[in-house]
């Protein structure tokens, strides 16, 4: 009976540190990986992002009757990281007719007040200056392309 108890303590003492080393390697690989996949599309990205109120205020006087694609994140949000690679693409696609800018909602949260964001991911279709359409929740691809389209120079407002 001591030997069984003898042998098992053994196995204990060393399955628990190879277990605990092994789900810090996947966690510490896990954590690199996901951050050179951001890096790497960051610097990739048609998304342009605001880091500061006078660019934005720039961008929007500058945008002349260009629509603008105004998406409001965060960080910690997952559907904002869902809705990431839908806008990357359709950016690609229409890169002639719309601009499209990410903005951190917990770096700008004045900018989210004034467009009354209440909820993420929040965007908002901008042309001459004016917030026309906004839309709170993560929707199909081509909800946002026929917003885009019916806003855009080329499309009927």
């Amino acid at each position: 009976m001591t030997e069984n108890i003898e042998y098992n303590t053994r196995w204990v003492r060393f399955f628990i540190p190879v277990v605990t080393v092994f789900f810090f390697w996947v966690m510490v690989s896990c954590g690199n990986n996901t951050g050179n996949q951001s890096q790497a599309s960051a610097k990739d990205s048609v998304i342009g992002s605001i880091k500061s109120l006078e660019q934005f205020n720039n961008i929007l006087e500058t945008s002349k009757d260009r629509l603008l694609v105004l998406d409001f994140y965060a960080d910690w949000c997952p559907p904002c990281k869902e809705l990431f690679p839908v806008l990357e693409k359709i950016g690609k696609e229409h890169h002639d007719i719309v601009a499209i800018y990410k903005i951190n909602i917990d770096r700008h949260s004045e900018l989210a007040s004034s467009f009354r964001v209440t909820g993420i991911p929040h965007v908002a279709f901008v042309k001459n200056k004016e917030n026309v359409l906004s839309l709170t929740g993560l929707y199909p691809k081509n909800m946002y392309l026929k917003v885009i389209q019916q806003y855009s120079e080329n499309g009927t407002s």
